[in-house]
């Protein structure tokens, strides 16, 4: 009976090794392959997207730097950003990427040794090899900025 039993095991190993083992190992190693090349085309779509998007946060942040309110300046010595700084760096933003970065907010960081001008705002990433095979269709990179302001006002109309 343990011959039996023995010759039944050896026979269905002989057959699982005569091809179906390899079939299945080149489907399984297909699925993987296509999986990994989801992750580095989506992927390396984010890492660009983050690029064009952080350059142009930091244009937009140059840009606002140059918006200073010089009457408040003039008056007081304190950094205050012109009324239309907000709309002026969101349209430097979406002129550079296309419309895919959104500008979140703009304003200037008091430190103790100099201010800062922080922009902060987002970027929709698609992923569109990892939407179609799992669902997930874009992620939300933050993405941030700073730029020193223009000084050297010393005198009203300079």
């Amino acid at each position: 009976m343990f011959t039996d039993v023995r010759s039944k095991v050896t026979a269905f190993r002989l057959k699982a090794e005569s091809g179906y083992t390899i079939t299945i190992q080149a489907v399984f190693y297909t699925f993987l392959l296509f999986i990994f090349l989801a992750f580095v085309f989506d992927f390396g779509l984010v890492g660009n997207l983050y690029s064009i998007a952080t350059a142009s946060m930091k244009v937009a942040a140059q840009d606002a730097a140059k918006n200073i309110d010089t009457t408040v300046f003039a008056t007081t010595q304190q950094i205050r950003l012109s009324n239309g700084a907000l709309g002026i760096a969101q349209q430097e933003v979406t002129n550079m990427s296309g419309g895919k970065v959104q500008v979140l907010s703009l304003y200037v960081s008091h430190l103790a040794t100099r201010d800062v001008i922080v922009i902060t705002g987002h970027v929709d990433c698609p992923l569109p090899l990892l939407g179609s095979l799992f669902g997930l269709k874009m992620i939300i990179v933050p993405v941030q900025a700073y730029a020193e302001p223009a000084y050297g006002i010393n005198q009203e109309g300079q």
